[in-house]
């Protein structure tokens, strides 16, 4: 499942600044960033922010026998857009956009290559 997620989600549209699966460490197993995009936060910053994004999904987990299956988190900064998506127990799928991003379409085209449904 996971070979080439970030690649094809990098592909989707130019504004998409990053996308990796992070694991329960905080710690980026595939991805990176866009060419020429340098990062907003430094390492372990950026690192702290993917632990914080695994704990809001663990969290909202808890709601999922009366909400449902949670599909996504999205957080809108001034600076950036940042979507969360849970892979299993331990991972998570983290991307972020440039503001103005139609974050719609964006999540609808992460979730088919991710293979998860509405």
């Amino acid at each position: 499942m996971e070979k080439n997620i970030s690649d094809k989600i990098l592909r989707i549209d130019g504004r998409v600044r990053f996308a990796g699966i992070v694991s329960n460490r905080g710690e980026v197993i595939e991805g990176g960033f866009q060419e020429q995009i340098e990062p907003l936060v430094d390492q372990s910053n950026e690192q702290q922010l993917y632990l914080n994004s695994l704990s809001v999904i663990i969290s909202f987990r808890d709601f999922s026998d009366n909400l449902g299956k949670i599909i996504c988190n999205i957080t809108e900064y001034r600076k950036v857009v940042l979507m969360t998506f849970p892979l299993d127990a331990n991972r998570i799928l983290c991307v972020s956009a440039s503001p103005g991003i139609d974050i719609r379409t964006i999540r609808d085209e992460i979730l088919k290559i991710i293979g998860s449904s509405k």
